[in-house]
């Protein structure tokens, strides 16, 4: 057995730059939380205390009480940690302007509508703002100083290795410290430093580390080979909207009883859940029809001078409709205000539009870069096509000229297992616009998939809440 360094297999030693107190990003994102559920609780209290609210009769006081109560809410709604990020966002100032926001909006209004529960809202908001500035001030002192780190071992090499330590590099300004790698191989297949990160010895020496050294994590790789058929049965099933279970049938893993789900005596592992259950099914179609059709009562003015404006600056159909895939990957008929020129129409979505792209009329070109050219689609919302929530619907056999999604998305099918929605995660994140390359449809794929595997009513809600400020960025949007 290759013998690794003392210094190495020390107790005392440590990874250079990490502190020895410290903590782990998920921790920190914890703590951060609890800390703006605590400062902004304490502005709304204060704020009551300060106004007198708690001497008043209930019928007075409980009209503020319930408006700051709702600006807290909604606060705490649109500023979510990111899950997609190992510090949830709290080192990035996104969460500052929007408590920020939230709080000169309740100044403003205050000015106009003079309401205690304004004040009550602006406080909370405020004292919000004022934590995530100094947590955003903080953090970056926190990493520099290894107070904050997530100390990662990879074990296995050749290519899987590599990529996993391209990808936990990307990661190394959120707190994630790739200590070493541990393979059997030798030479060239694994070479003694990859990407900064050195191989300290083989699989037989992992164990002797990790009780030596403080480890959080273990990151097996393994290469394709056995995943291959496994991918190969469920490339047909990741669209269907149900439970996907493996029976390791005299498996040698050895795992405890609770890590399975147990049908009688048969032991099974989770490989996919179906995303929604009866009730939750029934609450989201619940939740489509009655915001929809407000929305849709809402919009319709405005999607009749829409209308107009189409019509009178060029020929054909005011509305473009396409089939896109659907729930289970059936075919729907989407709707759209038509923004290409009719004669250069391109119903196969084959040619993705461009930055000044002369297929796109002056109408249409505003239209697409203020998505109001998807407001025709609040019907196929009503009609249960759609959901107000979910993925974007692609068109059938999804592509961009040669490039077609599912063949360079692993999984891409796994998006359909839920409706299509009007907005989505990936939006909101500000993945809009034309994909042009490979990665472009696996970043939307990977938040697809993040909202199938976290979907509540909560999300669904934070997501409506963030589409207005995304759509007005015209990120991405031409």
């Amino acid at each position: 057995m290759q013998q690794l360094p003392a210094t190495i297999l020390g107790m005392g030693a440590r990874p250079l730059g990490i502190a020895r107190r410290r903590i782990t990003p998920a921790r920190l994102v914890v703590l951060a939380r609890a800390g703006e559920w605590t400062v902004a609780v304490t502005g709304l209290v204060a704020a009551a205390l300060w106004l007198g609210l708690p001497v008043l009769p209930f019928a007075a006081a409980f009209p503020a009480f319930a408006l700051g109560l709702s600006g807290l809410w909604l606060g705490m709604l649109v500023s979510s940690p990111d899950a997609s990020a190992p510090l949830g966002g709290y080192d990035r100032p996104r969460g500052v302007w929007l408590w920020a926001v939230l709080a000169v909006s309740g100044a403003l209004g205050l000015l106009v509508v003079p309401l205690p529960g304004l004040v009550l809202a602006g406080s909370a908001a405020g004292l919000a703002a004022l934590w995530r500035l100094g947590l955003h001030l903080l953090i970056p002192v926190l990493l520099r100083r290894g107070r904050v780190a997530l100390c990662v071992i990879v074990a296995g090499g050749g290519v899987e290795a590599l990529a996993t330590l391209e990808r936990l590099s990307a990661l190394k300004g959120q707190g994630i410290h790739s200590l070493g790698l541990f393979d059997d191989r030798d030479g060239a297949r694994s070479p003694p430093l990859q990407l900064g990160v050195p191989r300290l010895g083989r699989m037989a020496d992992l164990p002797g580390f990790v009780r030596a050294q403080t480890v959080d994590l273990i990151v097996l790789t393994m290469p394709p080979r056995a995943e291959d058929r496994i991918f190969q049965i469920l490339a047909p099933l990741w669209v269907l909207p149900v439970d996907i279970r493996l029976a390791p049938h005299d498996s040698k893993l050895g795992l405890h009883p609770r890590s399975y789900r147990w049908l009688g005596d048969l032991a099974l592992l989770d490989l996919f859940d179906r995303p929604l259950r009866a009730r939750d099914a029934l609450f989201k179609r619940s939740f489509d029809l009655c915001l929809g059709a407000v929305l849709t009562v809402c919009a319709l003015p405005l999607m009749a001078l829409i209308a107009v404006a189409i019509r009178l600056e060029s020929p054909g159909p005011i509305l473009f409709r396409q089939r896109r895939e659907g729930f289970a990957g059936a075919s729907i008929m989407a709707l759209k205000f038509r923004s290409l020129h009719h004669a250069q129409r391109d119903e196969g979505a084959v040619v993705p539009v461009a930055e000044g792209d002369t297929r796109v009329t002056r109408v249409g070109r505003f239209l697409r870069r203020s998505s109001l050219d998807e407001l025709p689609q609040l019907f196929n919302v009503l009609a249960g096509d759609m959901s107000l929530v979910g993925p974007r619907p692609h068109a059938v056999g999804a592509r961009n000229r040669d490039m077609e999604f599912a063949a360079v998305a692993t999984g891409y099918a796994a998006r359909h297992r839920v409706k299509p929605g009007l907005t989505g995660l990936a939006q909101v994140h500000g993945l809009r616009g034309a994909v042009t390359r490979p990665q472009d449809i696996r970043r939307r794929l990977a938040c697809d998939l993040e909202y199938i595997d976290s979907w509540s009513p909560w999300l669904d809600l934070r997501i409506m809440a963030l589409t207005l400020p995304a759509v007005l960025s015209g990120e991405n949007a031409y």
